[in-house]
């Protein structure tokens, strides 16, 4: 009777010892967590940096660009009739681009529609200057035969509807005061007359 109760106080007080918790036994080995790898995208944007401005300045740039060659760059001729002789006569001025002018009067001939000094009576040589406003002066020191001097100023006219005659045009020509000194006011105007040196057909 002793043994039982002494086996079942035993049994008893070992009960109550593993239900506090106080067992003999090693406590569980702690796990060190496994370590997680987070992969993150960081999008950077480079810094644009400017290099210091020189303190040097740079000449502007020059673009050449061709003139536009002179209007006047070519020949003009007037042709009249000689009241003397009633035959066809006439003079020219040819232009040149270094400042330079011919002069030729004398006997005409009109070749395809284009007028010439057939028979040269004067001619000489010069030059021409512009002095603005599509005006320039003409400087002729001698011509060969007679030695008279040719010194006048043009104004190049370019070509335009007759206002007396509607319909008729006036083709380019060069006017000065030598040519319009000799129109008769008074006589009708012949659309077809030649008052002065105009743009010839053929340089």
């Amino acid at each position: 009777m002793k043994l039982k109760t002494f086996l079942l106080l035993i049994i008893l007080l070992v009960g109550v010892i593993l239900m506090a918790g106080c067992t003999g036994t090693a406590p569980a080995p702690s796990i060190t967590p496994t370590p997680q790898i987070i992969y993150v995208t960081v999008m950077v944007t480079p810094a644009m940096t400017s290099a210091p401005a020189a303190a040097t300045t740079t000449a502007p740039v020059s673009v050449s660009t061709a003139a536009a060659p002179d209007p006047i760059l070519h020949r003009f001729i007037r042709q009249y009739t000689d009241t003397s002789t009633g035959r066809m006569v006439g003079y020219e001025f040819k232009f040149y681009p270094d400042g330079t002018v011919n002069y030729r009067e004398g006997l005409t001939n009109e070749v395809s529609g284009n007028i010439v000094i057939q028979t040269v009576i004067g001619e000489g040589s010069g030059t021409w200057s512009p002095l603005g406003s599509m005006t320039y002066l003409i400087k002729i020191l001698s011509t060969a035969q007679s030695g008279a001097q040719v010194i006048r100023q043009y104004t190049l006219v370019m070509a335009h509807e007759n206002p007396k005659f509607p319909g008729v045009t006036i083709p380019e020509h060069i006017e000065s005061s030598y040519e319009t000194d000799q129109i008769n006011l008074g006589q009708q105007p012949d659309p077809n007359s030649m008052e002065y040196p105009e743009l010839a057909k053929i340089d």
